[in-house]
Order: structure tokens, then C-alpha cells, then sequence
């Protein structure tokens, strides 16, 4: 679908099939409407409009050389039409260039200052680049200049909620959504809003809008059987069923949330999980399935299924109801007491660290904790350190210098880690996956958080009512982690 802005200039009175092709291309018939886009530009070849639109249609296919290459003939023919420059600024940002992406938007602000989009745009890419409040300030302007678009007040509640200001966030998705009811976007973000500040159960039901949303990384299965929908009042239906429960995000979502299998075992369901390969060794004396699969095999009989994360909702989460029973991962004997003997070598204090979680996911460059920032835990006496930085990314991740001693435990499973986990003192851990397992062994972690941390964590307090264990320390700025590490290293001085 074409985004809702004005594409065709008008400047010179466009060919006959010149709105054919762009009907074409809303609906999206590409290569139809690629083939008369080329056709018009073989008669008209001076049709800047024909150019941009092919250019927009080769980026929304990912051939984004093409268009740069399409959209600068547009703007070399009409240099001074707005959308133009916004749509360039799109190509730019996937090819990774923000700064002439930047460049773009401003452009197509400076041609039209009433450019809804290009206030967006910019306020998106303001947010990615860690420029919080001023993209609070052009998402403002956003809204200011097309007051009836759904679209603005979604990016302005992202915007907000990047500076904490989560009850403002809330206020615009709800506009939004007011504006475009079955917004499946503005939904996702305020389920996320309103789960930050504990609204569990208008947020999980918020949470199931996912579905529906096209740019969610998974897809909803499909089968036969029909997916559990509803709870309330089938305890005695549900006994003795058979259920599927499928894992549908990152690992750290599903330790967080496997806990709920262990509640439709209470109401007399048999469960059946299919599990991501990592987690199988912690699963199978843990009490909570009954049954374990892989993704590849043959399925089993079964009779409802669900996503994992569908089970807050449909349990009814509320803060006084949530699933307390911690630890409910499991560790195999041998592994924990092969750790633990390790571990005993020291008599030293035995924190694991853990700075960086996944590279590829675009929060890293936030959550992250800087190398650099962590030397100063070296300072401190009597504290043996054990990395838990693991995963395929571990040779090319950044790590403090070696005047920090810290103890390399490799590449090793993540059952092996959850042993290691077991036999220290403490975790101290960026918003990661360790954090989740820590939390869900019981373990005392400390969790160091950036200023918007994920919605588990909320927007303030120490303690997390997901993971008693934890403690959390708060960014008091954006980017700003030496106050953070520092009062670490007071709470550790009163800890040893």
C-alpha cells in the first residue's frame, strides 16, 4: 500500500495511463503497474511523476540503488516538489545513510511546511539516532500539520514514550486509534504504553492486536484445530484437552512467560509445548509441560492451540494474580554440580556480567553497556568475574580491556550458562536474555537499564514484580551509564 500523501506533483499534466498505474500500484499490482509506469516515461520521458513513482515502487520491492537512482531523475527534472525529497529521504534510510536521509526530510519540510510525512519521517530517524526530545518536537509538528492523521499521533506516542512520558504516549495512541479504529500498529504500541505502568489486563488484551499488524515479525499459525480463545468458564471443558503452546518471540520472552503453561495444567490440560531447541534441557524437569516437540516434528494430536503470549490475556492478568512461583526453570543435577564445583575454586565474591544482548536488534545500541563504562567494577576488591556474554556474536563483541580480570566461560549452551547462573552470588546484566534466566532460577540479578527500558520493567522503581530476585537500576538520562555503573559499585561496596 502507498502511504497516504500526495505523489503525483501535477506540475504538467500527466498521461492518460499515468492513473492507472497508480491505482495499480495502490492495490499492489507491481509489475503491472511497473510496466506502464515504463511505458509512460518511453512517451514522456520528461514526466518526473512516472520517475518518482517507479523510484517509490523499486523501494517498496527492497531495489533501493534503483531507487535513488529513479528518484533524483524526478527531482532532477522538478527539484522543488516535496514528495520527492521525502521518498528519497526513505530510500536513503535503507541504505543505511541517515544523515542524507536527514537531509531529505528537512528538504521536503523546507518545500512544504505542512509535509505530515516528512515531520514523521524525521521524528523516526531523530528517535533511532538517540535525539529524543527533538523528536518529540518535529512528531509534534507532525500532528500540528495533519491533525486528522492516525499515523502522526502513533509516531508521536512512540516519540514520548522514548522520553518516559508514558501517560502523554498513551493519550496519542488513543487518538490514533480514535482516528483509525483498526490501526493494528497504534494498538501493538499501546499495549507496550499500558503494560510499562502495570495495566496488565487492558494491555495484554492490546497485545493481541499484533496479530493483525503486517510488520509483526511472526505470523499467526494456522491449524485445523481452533486456537484457544477464551478461558473464563472452561475449566471443566478444558480438562483432559490437549494443547499446543507454541513460542512466537525472542528467548527472553519465553522464559518470561513459559510460566503460564504450568496455569493450564492446573485447570487439568495436557500441554504440549513445541521448543525453541535452547531451552529444552531446562524444560524437562521443570514441571511445567507435559509434553516437549521441536518445530520440525511431525505434530501430535492435539486440540486447541495457542501462542505463548496469548496466555496473559487470556488468563486475565492482573498485578495481584500474576504466576509468583519462582524459580520454575529447572537445572539437571550433573550440570549444576559440575558449575558448581568449578565456581568453589574461588572463595572470592562470584558475579557473572553480561553487557550486550543481540546486535542485530536495534534497541542494542541503547541497551548495551559500554565496555569502557564497566572498568570501573575492576577497582573494586575481592570479586572474582565470570562473563556471560555467549551466542554467535561473542568474538566480534566489544569488552572491557584486559586490566579487567574477567573470567571467559565460552561459547557454551545456554543450559550450561543457567548452571553457571546457579553457582555464582550475583548477576549483574544489560536488558537481556540472562536477565530472564537469572529472574526465572531465582538468582539475585541486577538489571541495568537504559532511560525507556522494555515494558517488564516499567518506567521507575528497583524492584520488578515479574522477578523478585532483581534489582534494577535506572539510566537518569539518555546514554548517560557511568551514574548508573557508579551506583553499582556503591551497592556493591555495601554488599561484599
Amino acid at each position: 500500500m502507498i502511504p497516504q500523501e500526495q505523489l503525483i506533483s501535477n506540475q504538467m499534466p500527466p498521461p492518460n495511463h499515468l492513473a492507472e498505474a497508480f491505482k495499480l500500484h495502490e492495490i499492489g499490482e507491481l509489475s503491472q503497474a511497473a510496466e506502464l509506469y515504463r511505458r509512460i516515461l518511453e512517451s514522456y520521458p520528461e514526466n518526473a511523476d512516472a520517475w518518482h513513482l517507479l523510484g517509490l515502487l523499486a523501494h517498496q520491492q527492497g531495489d533501493n540503488d534503483l531507487a535513488l537512482k529513479l528518484i533524483n531523475t524526478a527531482i532532477g527534472i522538478q527539484p522543488n516538489i516535496a514528495d520527492f525529497h521525502n521518498n528519497l529521504g526513505r530510500v536513503y534510510l535503507a541504505l543505511g545513510d541517515d544523515h542524507k536521509a536527514d537531509f531529505e526530510y528537512r528538504r521536503a519540510i523546507q518545500l512544504n511546511s505542512t509535509h505530515v510525512k516528512a515531520y514523521s519521517n524525521l521524528a523516526s530517524l531523530l528517535r533511532a539516532r538517540g535525539k529524543f526530545s527533538s523528536a518529540v518536537d518535529f512528531a509534534r509538528r507532525a500532528v500540528s500539520a495533519g491533525s486528522e492523521e492516525p499515523e502522526a499521533y502513533n509516531n508521536l506516542g512512540n516519540a514520548l514514550k522514548d522520553m518516559n512520558s508514558t501517560e502523554d504516549a498513551i493519550t496519542a495512541y488513543y487518538r490514533a486509534i480514535e482516528l483509525a479504529p483498526n490501526y493494528a500498529l497504534a494498538h501493538w504500541n499501546l499495549s507496550l504504553a499500558l503494560l510499562s505502568l502495570g495495566q496488565y489486563e487492558e494491555g495484554f488484551r492490546e497485545m493481541m492486536w499484533r496479530w493483525k499488524w503486517d510488520g509483526f515479525p511472526n505470523k499467526l499459525r494456522e491449524f485445523d484445530q481452533p486456537q484457544l480463545q477464551v478461558l473464563s468458564g472452561l475449566g471443566d471443558e478444558l480438562s483432559g484437552k490437549r494443547i499446543l503452546l507454541h513460542a512466537e518471540q525472542g528467548l527472553g520472552d519465553t522464559i518470561h512467560f513459559i510460566r503460564y503453561a504450568a496455569l493450564l495444567r492446573e485447570i487439568g490440560a495436557y500441554v504440549i509445548f513445541e521448543c525453541p531447541e535452547e531451552l529444552v534441557s531446562l524444560l524437562k524437569d521443570s514441571d511445567l509441560v507435559d509434553q516437549i516437540i521441536f518445530s520440525h516434528d511431525k505434530l501430535p494430536e492435539f486440540d486447541f492451540h495457542a501462542p505463548l503470549l496469548d496466555l496473559p490475556f487470556l488468563f486475565g492478568t492482573r498485578e495481584d494474580n500474576l504466576p509468583r512461583a519462582i524459580p520454575y526453570l529447572a537445572i539437571p543435577n550433573d550440570i549444576a554440580r559440575k558449575w558448581q564445583k568449578k565456581v568453589d575454586k574461588t572463595k572470592k565474591f562470584k558475579i557473572g556480567l553480561n553487557w550486550q544482548g543481540n546486535i542485530k536488534s536495534p534497541a542494542e545500541r541503547f541497551r548495551g553497556l559500554p565496555p569502557s563504562d564497566l572498568e570501573m567494577l575492576a577497582s573494586l576488591n575481592g570479586i572474582a568475574w565470570f562473563s556471560l556474554q555467549k551466542g554467535p556474536d561473542y568474538d566480534h563483541l566489544p569488552r572491557p580491556s584486559a586490566d579487567f580480570q574477567i573470567i571467559d566461560t565460552g561459547s557454551e549452551a545456554l543450559v550450561e550458562t543457567a548452571g553457571l547462573i546457579q553457582a555464582l552470588d550475583l548477576i549483574i546484566t544489560s536488558d537481556t536474555a540472562i536477565a530472564h534466566l537469572a529472574g526465572s532460577l531465582g538468582k539475585p540479578v541486577w538489571v541495568l537499564l537504559h532511560h525507556a527500558p522494555d515494558w517488564r520493567w516499567q518506567t521507575t522503581g528497583s524492584v520488578n514484580v515479574w522477578y523478585p530476585s532483581a534489582r534494577l537500576f535506572r539510566q537518569a538520562k539518555p546514554g548517560q551509564w557511568k551514574n548508573v555503573i557508579k551506583e553499582v559499585v556503591t551497592s556493591l561496596k555495601n554488599t561484599i
